[in-house]
């Protein structure tokens, strides 16, 4: 969005954006980045919606125009050098626009100087043809199945949309690379498949070629907001509680650690983001992740990611967490838990560090065949060591998504005689009434009550005081990261000169 905001200060005239659509019906329309950029969403004669990206009109002589100077620009800049402020890159772009433009003895009319720079800023600073796409608001995924094949997309409002864009062979080929090389990795058809993170945190997905795709190049990006989403984020959105979230900080401040499970595109790793903003501000972090995504306000944090091995030596999640475990870390976070490092993260657990992870699961049962079976192997005896586990789930009414917590469970131990898991479910989410339920006494409150000295009604209080702090945030719309943990970080040097901050 910020180069968009920078050629603003080059617009010479607006131009009209209007688009007429015979025999379609304009459901919405509204603009992506105004004036430069639009979206309107369409529905035919069988009600079939469908997503349209409105750009500046160019003619064919001013497309062959762009393109010339496209080509020239390439040759003699390279603007991808993240050293140089943005600002400046693109004074750079614009002035040798206008040399150029002086060299071809071209001279630009109207509005034609400004729907230029739109697209030199789209291809040069943004994602190219899909750069409004990625600026849209409301898009949570994009997908391109092959070439020729519309791009989809996943509308917050709207569900899934079939767009107006479509990409051939080798326009298709070239963008999947640049996706891939903005994330500083490399695809070919000798390394056809990538997982990568994008510059803004958006995970991609790509395929090369026909290798593996037989309908050619793909790609799949799930976007992520550039600020993540906090716990007042996910009280207001009603995904998480506030008593729940109350009780996830007191996990988190004496070190119980916690697992977030559930199906995917749940919101499982925003969840882990959002609670490790509880971490108090003078403990030690170190993250490991397949792809960056998680986004913390944390001096003390040593994040780590994988290196898949071409031409390298691979080094995996257990290879970090085993390096992790030298550190002396407070905390441990794991992306996701998908092989042997669970072990380790386990046995993490057992020498006392809080550790925090994902898992694909959908409910208390499956995480335990899960974690027992190839390739995890935690043997039973050890489970135990977790405490909280957080079952998630996407719930789909209407064309909506929504995410909630589907229950919160709590590893009390193994039962002596029959070897079975003991497990206090206290939350229970019901879909009838989009409401959460306690249906027990969380029992881990107990154990922070004997680790401090304190009586369990002594826990409660403060307890409550922090869900009375939590939704006082949420009413005052606090879901900025940066002041919420700042907020946070008040209440543990002054609980009351905190409240009396956000009374103020």
């Amino acid at each position: 969005m910020k180069h968009y905001e920078i050629l603003k200060k080059y617009l010479t005239e607006f131009y009209d954006l209007k688009v007429e659509f015979e025999d379609l019906e304009i459901v919405n329309e509204y603009w992506i980045v105004e004036p430069f950029v639009k979206a309107v969403v369409t529905m035919d004669k069988s009600f079939k919606q469908k997503y349209h990206v409105i750009e500046p009109k160019l003619s064919i002589a001013e497309l062959n125009l762009i393109s010339s100077l496209v080509s020239d620009l390439k040759r003699i800049l390279s603007l991808r050098d993240v050293s140089i402020r943005l600002e400046d890159r693109a004074e750079i772009l614009v002035s040798n626009v206008k040399k150029l433009l002086k060299d071809y003895a071209v001279k630009t009319e109207g509005t034609f100087f400004t729907r230029m720079l739109y697209y030199l800023f789209r291809d040069f600073f943004g994602y190219g043809v899909i750069d409004p796409l990625m600026q849209d608001r409301y898009i949570e995924d994009i997908s391109c199945d092959g070439y020729e094949i519309p791009i989809f997309i996943y509308h917050s409002k709207f569900g899934n949309l079939e767009t107006n864009i479509r990409l051939e062979r080798m326009q298709l080929d070239r963008l999947v690379m640049k996706l891939v090389q903005r994330c500083g990795k490399h695809i070919s058809i000798s390394n056809p498949i990538v997982d990568a993170t994008l510059p803004d945190g958006s995970r991609l997905q790509a395929t090369f070629s026909t290798e593996v795709t037989p309908k050619g190049s793909s790609f799949t990006i799930r976007k992520f907001t550039t600020d993540p989403l906090t716990p007042t984020d996910l009280i207001i959105r009603k995904t998480v509680p506030a008593g729940v979230m109350a009780y996830l900080w007191l996990c988190v401040e004496y070190k119980l650690s916690a697992m977030i499970v559930g199906e995917t595109a749940s919101g499982k790793t925003t969840t882990l983001n959002a609670i490790l903003m509880f971490v108090p501000p003078d403990a030690k972090i170190v993250s490991i992740e397949d792809t960056r995504e998680i986004k913390l306000m944390h001096e003390n944090w040593l994040a780590q990611i994988t290196r898949t091995g071409i031409g390298e030596t691979e080094i995996d999640m257990y290879d970090l967490l085993r390096a992790a475990l030298r550190q002396r870390p407070d905390y441990i976070v794991v992306g996701e838990v998908r092989g042997r490092e669970a072990q380790t993260l386990f046995q993490a657990m057992s020498t006392g560090h809080a550790c925090y992870s994902t898992l694909h699961a959908g409910d208390i049962n499956q995480v335990v065949y899960r974690l027992e079976s190839q390739p995890l192997n935690v043997p039973r005896s050890m489970l135990q060591f977790l405490d909280t586990i957080l079952v998630q789930t996407m719930w789909i009414r209407g064309k909506e998504r929504h995410r909630r917590t589907k229950e919160v469970n709590e590893i009390l131990g193994v039962d002596p005689v029959d070897k079975n898991l003991l497990v206090n479910q206290f939350v229970k989410w019901d879909p009838k009434t989009d409401g959460h339920l306690e249906i027990s006494a969380p029992r881990k409150l107990e154990k922070i009550a004997e680790m401090l000295g304190y009586s369990l009604n002594e826990v409660y209080e403060e307890l409550r005081r922090r869900k009375e702090f939590l939704e006082l945030m949420a009413r005052r719309g606090i879901t900025n990261y940066t002041r919420f943990t700042t907020l946070i970080h008040s209440y543990y040097a002054d609980p009351e000169a905190a409240f009396d901050e956000l009374k103020g």
